[in-house]
């Protein structure tokens, strides 16, 4: 299955996106306008999984 997890550099979204990659096969795409609240540091370790894409460009917005 693949999930769709907004704010998911945040501190919820973050543990949510973790437990998936752990637990599950699922694939995940984070979606996050990274403002202050969000954090990449909180998903150090998934970020190069095949399951977890996530990118963005310089106004914000979610390439998907």
């Amino acid at each position: 299955m693949k999930l769709l997890i907004t704010g998911g550099a945040g501190f919820i979204g973050s543990a949510v996106i973790r437990h998936i990659i752990a637990n599950t096969d699922d694939r995940v795409v984070n979606v996050d306008k990274l403002t202050y609240v969000g954090k990449l540091g909180s998903l150090v370790g998934i970020g190069d999984s095949n399951r977890y894409p996530f990118d963005w460009d310089r106004q914000g917005n979610c390439i998907l």
